[in-house]
């Protein structure tokens, strides 16, 4: 049995035979790119239209305090785990070194395959956004256009390519795209909400916004409702791993990540409230928002408040920029686990083909095109069912909670040292060095309270991320994300058996740091 505690690791280059990944974001330049990722004060406008019919305000704001509270313990748990185990497979890395030795690689694979299910579906998700952004310009200046679905996929495919080539061949340039974006969502969110203060007449009561209940969902219970109404809350603060699948280009990774996990979606947290407040005082007309122009409530919000198309393009326009960028930068988070995932062989020709990286443009091309051809396939369900494209839409987010509750059990069943900073397991699976006890990042004493509110909170949350918000469900309007996720284990069991039962094997002594 060792004495050497898990909190500490031994460090190594990064090194291929093919290619390397180059450190180039330090603490702030991450923080950047977590916060654009996610950028909650927007995002969170696009789920106006539930909050309208699901509950109402009351359920918007007292649900966001009570989801962002268990978020963040999420997040401030999961980020322990990630400055003790910096890896760029995040979950897949954490989940082996803290699993049962039988159950190691198993356990690994299926939160790998999950975790790169969840990112992907995200980039569809944001990519459709942004497209959706794009054609509700042209639907306000006229009216009478009708966007076709293959206008959407059109569009949707020029924001995938473009976001393509920038994460492959123009991977220097990303700091300077984070950099920007960071400035673009700040400026963008001061005016948008700014505006909606000064321009939107007459602003609702605060009776409306705190106490006016609104149940058009068909469901009788409105403590149901209640928790049918924290979608939004729960799809705005997300993605907390997004740093650690960086963790090969991030300076001082057992250091950097944690600190980007905890700062960036605490500040995205705190601005992403005081928006949802804002929103909440300024729909003009509530009737409006049950069907958004392009499908967009924060559109339709600026432009009932706004009254001047001037002034809502200026707004349409920092949200296209911001959500184009957003998805660029999940394409990039995507890759990084994609190409971390395969290095194990999770994925076929993994080490050989998709494990690479390019020595010329030092990014994992490979893994790149994997990542854009799967959210093109998939993509092309915006031709077909807009049934099954919500289903799709809404699965990112099952997908990865799923993904965040195997290394925080694992951790509660390897040991107790989250219950006392002192106590230490066995650990002679993980490469240690005896130079501290502690991760940079450390919960103490409120480990483990946090990591069993962690694990119970995801629990929760995946009954209703999968239950259907109206009544009488139908064909139409049922929840189909449980569909998809089915549909994922079995794509996992299919190449769990097919071919990484054999092959899959993940390296803990190998740091990519």
């Amino acid at each position: 049995m060792s004495d050497k505690s898990p909190f500490t690791v031994e460090q190594t280059s990064i090194t291929s035979e093919d290619g390397h990944l180059v450190k180039r974001f330090g603490l702030w330049t991450a923080c950047g790119l977590q916060f654009s990722l996610i950028c909650s004060a927007l995002a969170i406008g696009t789920f106006l239209s539930t909050v309208v019919g699901v509950g109402g305000s009351p359920v918007f704001i007292y649900g966001f305090i009570l989801a962002v509270f268990f978020d963040l313990i999420v997040c401030y748990s999961l980020a322990e785990i990630a400055a003790a185990y910096p890896h760029s497979s995040a979950q897949v890395h954490w989940t082996y070194c803290l699993a049962p030795d039988h159950a190691k690689s198993i356990l690994s694979f299926f939160v790998g395959v999950l975790s790169c299910a969840g990112w992907i579906f995200a980039c569809v998700s944001s990519t459709y956004i942004a497209a959706s952004f794009i054609l509700s310009l042209a639907i306000m200046y006229h009216p009478e256009f009708v966007a076709e679905k293959w206008h959407f996929y059109l569009i949707y495919m020029a924001v995938y390519l473009s976001g393509h080539l920038i994460n492959a061949y123009g991977v220097r340039c990303l700091t300077w795209l984070t950099n920007g974006l960071v400035g673009v969502i700040n400026i963008g969110t001061l005016f948008i909400l700014i505006a909606l203060l000064v321009k939107a007449h007459p602003k609702r009561s605060a009776t409306y916004v705190f106490k006016e209940l609104s149940n058009e969902t068909g469901w009788s219970s409105n403590g149901l409702v209640f928790f049918l109404g924290l979608l939004p809350s729960i799809a705005s603060i997300t993605f907390y791993d997004c740093a650690a699948h960086m963790t090969d280009e991030i300076i001082q990774p057992e250091k950097n990540v944690p600190l980007v996990m905890v700062i960036s979606n605490t500040v995205s947290a705190l601005v992403a409230f005081l928006a949802a407040i804002v929103y909440m005082f300024c729909i003009v007309n509530e009737k409006n928002m049950e069907a958004p122009m392009g499908g967009l409530p924060i559109v339709q919000l600026m432009y009932d408040a706004f009254n001047s198309n001037a002034l809502t393009t200026i707004g349409i326009l920092f949200l296209i920029l911001t959500f184009v960028g957003s998805t660029y930068l999940y394409y990039c988070s995507t890759s990084r686990l994609i190409w971390a995932f395969a290095k194990s062989n999770g994925l076929p020709f993994g080490q050989s083909f998709f494990g690479k990286v390019s020595p010329t443009f030092q990014s994992p091309i490979n893994a790149l095109y994997f990542t854009t051809i799967i959210g093109l396939i998939i993509g092309t369900i915006i031709l077909g069912s807009s049934t099954a494209l919500n289903a799709v839409l809404g699965s990112a987010m099952i997908c990865i909670n799923l993904s965040y509750i195997f290394p925080i059990a694992c951790l509660m069943f390897k040991s107790s040292f989250s219950s006392s900073p002192r106590v230490r397991f066995p650990a002679s699976e993980v490469v240690c060095v005896e130079n501290k006890d502690l991760p940079y990042f450390s919960l103490g004493r409120f480990g483990l309270p946090m990591n069993i509110a962690s694990v119970i909170w995801a629990c929760f949350i995946m009954v209703w991320l999968n239950f259907p918000l109206y009544n009488p469900v139908t064909t139409s309007n049922m929840n189909y994300a449980c569909a998809v996720l089915g549909t994922t284990f079995l794509v996992g069991i299919g190449l769990w058996f097919g071919y990484s039962r054999n092959h899959f094997k993940h390296d803990v002594n190998l740091k990519h740091i």
